[in-house]
């Protein structure tokens, strides 16, 4: 009887001892998912450096949820096939602004409208299931800014990235959040701050999704030179670039000097030496340039900017507001020949187009190839009555052509390196000078 006593309670605490273990055991494993990863335990978020060579052409849906009121700025709002339309048009990234302060509350704990939240997810999901990468963002919410020294003030836009990392927390890793659009206002040291505050609130249930900072200003090239680096392993950084805003935000004189095109490749250096010094990935998420200006130096511009965001490794978003910066045609669901350099514009294809009225019915066009890899190369020409056109080919060494037949037309045209396997690259369109 002793025994099988003895053996009954050895039993019992062995027992207890081995339910313990298993406790603990289960206890430390949900303690390793809730450290490691809130997230979705499905979701495979890949680090920034792999990431970005994947989102490399992209577009803003400008001037459309960051207006006072939704419509307020000549766009009304998003529809779901505008991005069956990116996609279709070879974008991988869209970028889309958000002002948050007009549907939110002004009393603590700042709760943001469900109306609103919904309506933003819903914007994001139609983006996510096309798998297109998607930006949102801080936008245009300038009270922060003016109030900033109000700890009150930085409590409700810290409650307001609360919210959105909440809501949003289970979401595709190709959403990324932008702490916070063009800071004017804020020194460089309120901006360090923001930043390591706003990115420790995201962590709490987005630890590996990525964010997206900035510097401080208008978050031009080098105020993101001059920020302070998050301590973070999912993090890219981002600048904006108008430059030079006289001509690209105003429309005054004529661009695409060797200066003007030097200064544009001696900032994208610059960038992506930081870049690669501080193994962090950048984007360029604005730049672009006014329908006010000259045609020819318009093109060349944005040619230029895609052309060295592609060289460096640099993702882009071009700024598209439906106005003077517009790219998309929403309503008619087209698209100009803007979108064909943002999407066929490559460090390795032709350049410098240029278009001159040789006599009344002959015009002489001379450009710069940059590969002799192509099959051939095409010429396209557009006209009031027609789109682009291929009128003829020519040897892939040939960097002129005379195109005789133009009596009553006002053409416009590009050449292409056209290849058997790879992606055609494409010129900056050039009219008649």
């Amino acid at each position: 009887m002793i025994s099988k006593t003895l053996n009954k309670v050895s039993i019992k605490r062995h027992g207890s001892l081995f339910l313990f273990l298993l406790i603990l055991i289960f206890l430390f494993a949900c303690q390793d998912k809730t450290d490691d990863n809130s997230n979705d335990n499905s979701l495979q978020f890949d680090k920034p450096q792999s990431v970005i060579k994947n989102m490399m052409r992209g577009i803003n849906i400008g001037n459309t949820l960051e207006p006072p009121t939704v419509g307020e700025w000549n766009n009304g709002f998003i529809k779901e096939h505008y991005f069956d339309d990116y996609k279709e048009a070879g974008f991988s990234t869209i970028r889309i602004p958000i002002r948050w302060d007009k549907h939110t509350s002004n009393i603590a704990p700042y709760s943001i409208d469900n109306s609103w939240l919904d309506l933003v997810e819903m914007v994001v999901d139609w983006g996510l299931e096309r798998d297109l990468y998607i930006i949102i963002n801080s936008h245009h919410d300038w009270w922060l800014v003016d109030g900033y020294s109000d700890r009150e003030v930085q409590k409700r836009f810290e409650n307001i990235w609360r919210q959105v990392s909440e809501r949003f927390e289970n979401k595709s890793p190709r959403l990324f959040f932008e702490i916070i659009n063009e800071p004017h206002g804020l020194t460089q040291e309120n901006i360090n701050e923001l930043n390591e505050k706003i990115l420790s609130i995201i962590r709490v249930k987005n630890p590996k999704r990525i964010v997206i900072y900035s510097g401080h200003e208008w978050s031009n090239s080098t105020h993101l030179l001059s920020a302070k680096i998050p301590d973070d392993d999912y993090i890219m950084g981002y600048f904006h670039a108008y430059d030079p805003w006289e001509f690209s935000g105003k429309g005054n004189g004529v661009w695409g000097s060797e200066n003007d095109i030097n200064a544009i490749k001696s900032k994208f250096e610059s960038v992506a030496k930081w870049s690669t010094n501080n193994n962090i990935p950048v984007m360029i998420s604005e730049f672009g340039a006014v329908h006010d200006c000259g045609y020819n130096s318009r093109m060349l511009h944005y040619s230029t900017y895609v052309d060295q965001a592609i060289l460096h490794g640099i993702a882009f978003q071009a700024w598209d507001d439906g106005g003077q910066f517009g790219i998309y045609e929403r309503t008619a669901r087209t698209w100009p020949e803007v979108k064909d350099i943002l999407i066929h514009t490559y460090p390795e294809g032709p350049t410098m187009l240029k278009a001159r009225l040789q006599t009344d019915s002959s015009v002489r066009l001379t450009w710069q190839n940059r590969t002799i890899s192509n099959e051939r190369i095409i010429i396209e020409r557009k006209t009031a009555n027609s789109a682009f056109l291929p009128i003829t080919e020519v040897d892939v060494n040939t960097a002129e052509y005379v195109d005789k037949d133009i009596e009553g037309l006002m053409p416009i045209y590009r050449v292409i390196a056209d290849f058997s396997s790879d992606p055609d690259m494409y010129s900056n369109p050039a009219r008649i000078k």
